[in-house]
């Protein structure tokens, strides 16, 4: 196997990244008390149009804590898409919830909404949205029936920071929002995580139990276990200089996928997400494509770009088949057909805010070399 020469991401760190983190370190104001945490809540928080961010160490923690704050029954159901990360459906195995999976759309590859409406039961606690790839799902009858049903609504934007849902922001429409500033992410602080919302009584518990559950009133004294899931006040400097990136990332973004398109549009056999859809423009987190040929598989295709330095990944193993459901009580026989053939046929090219379009046309070039390859037309 040749060396990768094009990595899946290349983050983008400017000098004022690096002078804001040196900032912070100079100050010794580096831990999780640091206040500059603060100054980053507010910040993300303005820009997404809450009332209350609450920054965390990483995505993954962004959702336990979301899920942990809401306190919900042993046995709730929680619906959510099966074409998403373990990140997902962690916090529900943990805390004895049963997940109720959906398929996704084979234009947008988003959760199916009206499939999503249909497995609502008088036990469904949670519906957890997850925008995926950087196109925001759509929550306009979803909102609905929450408030009808009392059910709460929980957006995951990880994939979707600056994305807008019919121009309100996601991460604004839900009860509980959740973000990850992971190195890949349109802004990063290397991990990191945050969690958005407008009510008051969830900003403080979600402070409390990231914070170890500490009282307000008498340090370590607990009334309820919480967790270490601090953001350090390094990553927090890094934050408040990334989110002054974003706008320029998100045309970066957006150009490249559309060199993508440009360069492989004569390739019959390649679908790829929408430029937009009935709610949204596509932010482009990663440019998808899914191979419509039959006879070969995503791997095939991957295996043969990384053998000209081009690395891609795969699309998300259906949560609805992984192996470990069976170590909970969790139904077995749920099905999301769409999403096993996007995961199977479904790969994604390098695409972070570093690059240059000089690269991608490189990168395309390699492509369709790969593709006339394996007969792909």
């Amino acid at each position: 196997m040749s060396d990768i020469e094009f990595p899946v991401n290349l983050p983008s760190i400017s000098e004022d990244d690096i002078l804001s983190v040196t900032g912070c370190l100079k100050s010794t104001w580096i831990s999780g008390e640091s206040p500059i945490i603060g100054d980053f809540e507010n910040n993300f928080a303005q820009l997404v149009n809450v009332k209350h961010a609450i920054a965390v160490s990483n995505g993954s923690t962004a959702l336990e804590l979301a899920f942990a704050a809401l306190d919900l029954p042993k046995g709730s159901e929680v619906i959510l898409p099966s074409l998403t990360i373990i990140s997902c459906l962690a916090p529900l195995l943990r805390m004895g919830l049963k997940p109720i999976f959906v398929d996704s759309d084979l234009q947008d590859w988003n959760m199916l909404v009206d499939e999503t409406i249909s497995k609502i039961t008088n036990k469904t606690k949670v519906i957890l949205v997850v925008h995926t790839y950087g196109l925001a799902a759509q929550l306009v009858k979803l909102t609905e029936v929450c408030k009808e049903k009392n059910i709460v609504l929980i957006e995951d934007c990880a994939e979707a920071l600056g994305v807008e849902h019919n121009g309100q922001a996601c991460g604004s429409i839900g009860d509980i929002a959740t973000f990850s500033f992971y190195s890949n992410k349109l802004i990063t602080t290397g991990e990191g995580g945050m969690c958005t919302t407008n009510s008051d009584l969830l900003a403080a518990r979600l402070r409390k139990l990231r914070n170890l559950g500490f009282e307000p009133d008498v340090r370590f004294k607990h009334l309820d276990l919480g967790y270490n899931f601090r953001m350090s006040g390094m990553q927090a400097a890094l934050g408040i200089s990334q989110l002054k990136s974003l706008k320029v990332n998100l045309e970066i973004k957006k150009n490249i996928a559309k060199r993508y398109i440009e360069n492989l549009k004569g390739v019959k056999d390649l679908t790829w997400q929408p430029l937009e859809n009935q709610v949204s423009k596509n932010a482009y987190w990663v440019f998808g494509l899914v191979n419509q040929k039959t006879g070969i598989s995503a791997l095939q295709i991957q295996n043969a770009l990384s053998l000209r330095g081009v690395a891609s990944r795969p699309f998300f193993y259906p949560l609805h088949m992984q192996p470990l459901l069976k170590n909970f009580d969790v139904d077995g026989n749920q099905k999301a057909p769409n999403a096993e053939f996007l995961w199977q046929n479904g790969f994604y090219l390098p695409s972070g805010n570093g690059y240059k379009l000089e690269q991608i046309d490189e990168i395309s070039a390699r492509v369709l070399e790969t593709f006339a390859e394996l007969g792909l037309a």
